[in-house]
């Protein structure tokens, strides 16, 4: 049976849609969800290998050495303690606990369009364009056309768990956190 890799652009509220993506077979569906039990329901369904979710997945809301790295590397970071992302890390924290039968690794979208070479959409006629360039730097497809941008980054986050197993992912960080990118190729 082939592995499945599952990317989640968390939300920081339940309200608010998170993007989430499945690649399988070098082909990717993706969807919104609202819920976290909504979520973990669709991973014990799909039964991904590895889960890479766009959100510190930290308790302690504070700049960590992997925040730090990614600074270094010159990448734009916000703090988890920052108002909006400590709610998501939060989040992201809790939901990681609830998903404990999976692997979960944290992720950093923005960092890997630019590793990719492609430039990250921020409208919605931007997103055919991203989608084009994804699939051709991946060799993944879509299903179907992504219907937001929150999807298209959880595909980012899926593209990520894959490099994982496959060795082809590089790990930022220490004990307060780590945060995977993919290897430039």
């Amino acid at each position: 049976m082939p592995d499945i890799f599952m990317g989640i652009d968390l939300a920081a509220y339940e309200r608010r849609p998170s993007g989430i993506c499945i690649i399988e077979e070098k082909l990717a569906s993706t969807t919104r969800l609202y819920r976290d039990e909504e979520i973990v329901e669709f991973a014990i369904r799909r039964k991904p290998s590895i889960i890479a979710i766009d959100a510190p997945l930290t308790s302690q809301p504070k700049l960590r050495k992997c925040d730090l790295d990614l600074i270094k590397l010159g990448f734009r970071v916000f703090p988890p303690n920052f108002s909006h992302m400590r709610m998501l890390s939060l989040r992201a924290f809790s939901l990681k606990k609830k998903l404990h039968n999976f692997e979960v690794i944290e992720t950093f979208p923005t960092a890997i369009y630019r590793i990719m070479g492609i430039k990250r959409p921020r409208r919605k006629r931007e997103m055919p364009e991203a989608v084009k360039a994804l699939e051709v730097v991946t060799g993944i497809s879509f299903r179907k056309i992504p219907e937001s941008i929150d999807e298209i980054d959880s595909f980012v986050c899926a593209v990520v768990a894959m490099r994982k197993k496959e060795g082809r992912a590089v790990s930022y960080g220490n004990s307060s956190g780590v945060i995977y990118l993919p290897i430039s190729e």
